[in-house]
């Protein structure tokens, strides 16, 4: 019996434009001081961090990743406006704080910016999300 190894042909995933978003509210470190036991610079000197932007209540991951898709699709475009959402074909979100269990942020995102032929699923992977969602695609 033999192994015959076949390479690898067919579609393959490309980026081809980015969109990020992050919320407008931050929080710095001398807030998190009035919360909990800490100071500035006990957390520079181990994390390196000195602000995070948060969410507003009410929202959640989806709307992160909407503004984060529609800035993506407008990058993707050219002189002739946005990609259309329709021509996404899997998203992929990368998290460890959906919105919900059911159904996946992913479907959520796909609702809402209109990619009507698109599938999708969330990756729960901590801190290593993104790569892992990258992997993935």
């Amino acid at each position: 019996m033999s192994l015959t190894i076949r390479p690898v042909v067919g579609r393959r995933a490309k980026i081809t434009a980015l969109g990020t978003y992050v919320p407008p509210d931050v929080i710095t470190n001398k807030d998190l001081e009035k919360l909990v036991d800490t100071n500035d610079q006990w957390i520079m000197e181990r994390t390196g961090i000195k602000e995070r932007h948060v969410l507003a209540k009410g929202l959640g991951v989806s709307d992160i990743c909407v503004h984060a898709a529609n800035k993506c699709l407008a990058a993707r475009g050219g002189i002739s406006g946005p990609m259309p959402a329709s021509e996404i074909e899997c998203i992929i979100v990368g998290t460890v704080t959906p919105d919900m269990m059911f159904p996946s942020t992913a479907c959520l995102v796909q609702d809402r910016i209109g990619a009507k032929g698109a599938w999708g699923f969330d990756v729960s992977g901590g801190c290593s999300g993104f790569v892992y969602a990258l992997q993935a695609a």
